[in-house]
């Protein structure tokens, strides 16, 4: 018989890890993401654009944060020209997220960067970036996992689970996502 091994979570250590601020500045965004951004109050978006600027986020002009959006580390987020981030979406920002230009997170929408190597005794932290392109858009209560790649214009189903890389124009549904056909965008009048 083979040994399995045992998980041993007392061994866990992640000194490694640098959330890229001093304490101090993690613990005043704190304060500014809970007033701000997982609020219920419709606080403009300029108001919401400046204050992730403010703490080192790479916003584009235009972008939408609608209310209860939750961001890890502002300073790992860039968001391109006029895209949507939308109710109570999670966007776990240990790694770097890149939001293109044009792209939509939908209600409830998460963007894990962290997760554990569970083959490792002691559940070590593993972080990748992850990337949702250009146009592309992740519909309501979908989830892009540590290293996942929407593509441009790709759209990832309601309550999808993406891992990987994705093709551009692609539609993805289920969990695991999986493709089912191509986006074809219709030609305005």
């Amino acid at each position: 018989m083979t040994e399995r091994g045992t998980v041993r979570l007392a061994d866990f250590e992640n000194a490694w890890y640098d959330p890229g601020q001093p304490v101090l500045v993690r613990l005043i965004w704190l304060a500014v993401n809970r007033v701000f951004f997982l609020s219920w109050l419709p606080w403009p978006y300029s108001v919401k654009r400046g204050a992730l600027r403010l703490f080192g986020a790479r916003i584009g002009k235009g972008v939408v944060i609608k209310n209860r959006v939750n961001i890890k580390y502002p300073w790992n987020l860039s968001v391109g020209d006029h895209a949507w981030i939308g109710e109570a979406a999670w966007i776990d920002s240990l790694a770097k997220v890149t939001i293109g230009a044009n792209a939509c997170l939908s209600q409830g929408c998460t963007i894990e960067t962290g997760n554990h190597d569970w083959s490792s005794p002691s559940f070590d932290l593993r972080v990748e970036a992850v990337v949702v392109e250009d146009g592309a858009w992740a519909a309501v209560n979908s989830l892009l996992l540590p290293g996942a790649r929407l593509a441009s214009h790709a759209v990832l189903g309601a309550g999808s689970v993406l891992s990987g890389n994705t093709e551009a124009y692609g539609i993805y549904l289920g969990v695991p996502a999986t493709k089912v056909k191509e986006r074809v965008i219709r030609t305005a009048p």
